[in-house]
């Protein structure tokens, strides 16, 4: 699962979201005779692949013509100190002791052999910020920043408002949901997958990013989901429904009064429950552009 967190914070899960619609677009512009001006919402990958970065014509003309950029997060809003207390463990819990023997040895041979890093340097770190490490390590980083982080610069440079329709506390919590036990599974499997010279995953996953094809992503990321129903529905109850209404929600403020380019996971956007759902449910106007 920790690959699909690129999506996120980043994932798509859950068959709750399925629809009869196409989502073929990661650009939509949000309008309504309500709102002072045109809006749009993009699908991101939280990653430096170049492949990402290979913008379909409108793309950056829409952000340059909006006032106010909002992600997920505002990067500059993040609290270090509360930040590197939310990606630890409680006091009573450490890696060694949610793996097996066996499995915290493999784990830690790929990290010196792959990563040339200790594992004791993640000890008390949650194992899902690990595993999310590790799943993303084979991806490109031809560019210097992720796609996300590149819209904040850019907004930077284009003197933009720069908001975040989540806090870093929400964002931590979210994770907390997670069981330890569950957390440490998904460390050692993505383990082995990146051991695997058969695992092409993640390719997979780029190649229907770069097709804006949302529903194929969606299809793939609830099939590798069924084999842990429990798992399946942390995620889609937790990183995906309560997060998509939030951000809904919390979007409606600003498009009433700005033009705004919404730059979120891609995994946000589609189906039933996603953010493009819930902003027509509040009467406004969601097309591909």
């Amino acid at each position: 699962m920790a690959k699909y967190l690129i999506f996120l914070v980043p994932a798509f899960v859950c068959c709750s979201f399925f629809s009869q619609e196409k989502y073929n677009s990661l650009l939509w512009k949000i309008y309504s005779n309500e709102l002072k001006d045109t809006s749009y919402i993009y699908g991101t990958m939280h990653t430096q692949d170049e492949r990402v970065f290979n913008f379909k014509p409108g793309v950056l003309e829409a952000f340059k013509s909006a006032e106010i950029y909002a992600m997920e997060l505002n990067i500059d809003s993040v609290n270090q100190t509360e930040l590197m207390e939310g990606l630890l463990m409680d006091s009573s819990k450490t890696l060694k002791q949610l793996l097996s023997k066996n499995e915290y040895s493999e784990v830690s041979r790929y990290f010196s052999d792959s990563l040339n890093m200790s594992l004791f340097f993640f000890e008390k770190i949650q194992p899902i910020y690990t595993a999310q490490m590790v799943a993303t390590k084979e991806l490109g980083n031809q560019q210097n920043l992720a796609l996300d982080v590149y819209f904040h610069s850019l907004a930077k440079q284009q003197n933009k408002k720069i908001v975040g329709l989540e806090k870093i506390v929400e964002q931590l919590n979210v994770f907390q949901k997670f069981p330890y036990a569950l957390q440490a599974k998904e460390l050692v499997k993505a383990v082995r997958e990146a051991m695997s010279l058969q695992s092409n995953e993640l390719e997979n996953i780029i190649e229907l990013y770069v097709k804006e094809d949302l529903d194929s992503l969606l299809l793939l990321t609830v099939e590798s989901q069924l084999e842990d129903t429990t798992y399946a529905k942390i995620i889609n109850d937790n990183l995906l429904v309560s997060r998509n209404y939030t951000m809904a929600n919390r979007s409606e403020k600003y498009l009433k009064k700005h033009s705004v380019f919404i730059a979120v996971g891609a995994a946000h956007l589609p189906g039933k429950k996603g953010i493009i759902h819930l902003l027509r449910n509040k009467g406004y106007k969601v097309e591909p552009y």
